[in-house]
Parts: C-alpha cells; structure tokens; sequence
C-alpha cells in the first residue's frame, strides 16, 4: 500500500468515525437539525474521501451533506460536524470558538481540545483512537451517547 492508498484509508477511518460520532450524539435547542445533516472540513481531501464513504447514509433521519468550507464562521455557520485536519490547526488556533455554537468540533492535533475542540482523533499502536470533552459538546447543545464515550478517552475540562 503506497502513502497515498494509506491516507485515503486513514481519511475513510475518520470520516466513518464522524458519522458514528454524530449517529450516537443529540442536538437540542437550536443545535436541532434541518433539512441534512451538514458534515464540513477546509480539507478537500478529507470532503472528497468522506463524500465517497459517506453516500447515501443518514444521520438521524436527514441525508449527510459533505461540504468544503473555509474557515470563517460565516462559511461554517450552517455546519453540524466540522472536521479539521492537522494542515488547518494555524487557522483553527486563530478561530473564535464561541462562533461554534450548536457545532460538533472534530480534529487531529495533540492540542485540538485545548483550543476548543470536542473530539480528537490520534494514534496508538497504529491504531485510530478518539478522546472526547463530554461537558465541552454539552456547552453547545449537544450530548454524546454513552456507549461511545466508552470507547473514547475522556478528557474533563479541568485536564485539557
């Protein structure tokens, strides 16, 4: 398997974790959904990889939307799942994150949490493993399942 393949397959790990993570999550208040469910990423490798593994699957009801945003909140504002990769974390460290109301924050980076993010993915024994700020997505009106937190690293805020 070249690096290339490699990636693709990474991309497609992650992008099937982002819809485990919104199938076993719920938005309340204004964080309810409409229309679709808008999965979104400034990496068009990532939206071009999720958008194939993705297709025709649904995230409470509502087909999943794969879309290219840049990062500016006016382009994210319509996001449910926003999913920054590690070329994007100079931009995302610039961002004001309380712009990310009702907004599932997905990254890559060591200090993704640290600077406001929910959920990051990293590596162990060359596995994909995720850890989770639980009462950082309920800040944002969103609540993940239990049965996913258990498989998560769970990081409370005064750790991060």
């Amino acid at each position: 398997m070249n690096q290339v393949e490699a990636s693709d397959t990474e991309i497609a790990l992650k992008a099937g974790f982002t819809f485990n993570f919104a199938r076993y999550s719920e938005w309340s208040g204004q964080a309810a959904l409409r229309g679709s469910f808008q999965l979104c990423s400034p990496d068009l490798h990532f939206v071009t990889v999720a958008e194939d593994v993705l297709a025709g699957q649904t995230v409470h009801g509502l087909p999943i939307t794969v879309s290219h945003v840049e990062l500016v909140h006016q382009a994210m504002s319509q996001c449910n799942l926003l999913f920054v990769s590690a070329a994007y974390r100079a931009q995302w460290q610039a961002l004001d994150k309380h712009l990310f109301r009702h907004t599932m924050l997905v990254g890559e980076t060591a200090d993704f949490i640290k600077y406001g993010g929910h959920i990051r993915f990293f590596l162990l024994s060359g596995k994909i493993r995720f850890e989770v700020a639980p009462d950082a997505l309920k800040e944002v009106g969103i609540v993940m399942s239990s049965k996913v937190l258990r498989l998560s690293r769970v990081i409370s805020e005064g750790a991060q």
